[in-house]
């Protein structure tokens, strides 16, 4: 179900930003096509993982988000912090993307200025936290969103790891932030 989300928005744009590229500037639009195939083979080749390290999930985010900054320019800015201890733990595949959607959809999509997604990851015993945070505008109108990528997100963390609550969400004034906590299975 999650794999039939993956925002065709982004697929389209993706394509009608390469076929501008073609003409100003080819060697970009063939490099876009080669992140945006790489990013699609992941996504859509991993149907029977169910669970990947959290270094396979984050160089798939890096590619989206290259691909995203082809589009945006210097007006995406991305950081990223990872423990290293944590790069080989899991996490269900593709459970990031649906965070870094949101965060360009409510960050870059509602705001002319420059908007930093930051991505961190940690761990603490058995358990692997992941943030995603985005600037915002507080004063922008939001598009409201059906929630469908955060209640997916939820449930199934929930339905693998049988916990009730592993997903957290904290705004400022200018931050949104949603954190992961997956156990790791033993």
């Amino acid at each position: 179900m999650l794999k039939s989300q993956i925002n065709p928005h982004f697929i389209f744009n993706s394509l009608n930003s390469i076929s501008s590229l073609t003409i100003i500037s080819p060697e970009k639009a063939r490099e876009m096509i080669v992140k945006l195939s790489d990013f699609l083979r992941y996504s859509l080749g991993k149907e029977n993982d169910q669970m990947n390290t959290l270094e396979d999930e984050v160089n798939n985010i890096l590619l989206y988000l290259e691909i995203e900054k082809v589009r945006f320019g210097d007006r995406l800015s991305v950081e990223t912090d990872m423990d290293n201890a944590c790069k080989k733990m899991v996490l269900p595949n593709l459970i990031l993307q649906p965070l870094f959607e949101n965060a360009i959809k409510h960050g870059i999509y509602e705001s002319l200025e420059k908007i930093n997604i930051q991505l961190r990851a940690s761990c603490e015993g058995n358990i692997l936290k992941v943030s995603v945070s985005n600037e915002y505008d507080p004063n922008a109108v939001t598009k409201k969103g059906k929630g469908i990528g955060l209640q997916n997100i939820r449930d199934r963390i929930r339905l693998i790891y049988s916990v009730s609550q592993a997903v957290f969400i904290h705004k400022t004034d200018r931050i949104f932030t949603v954190r992961l906590e997956i156990p790791q299975l033993v």
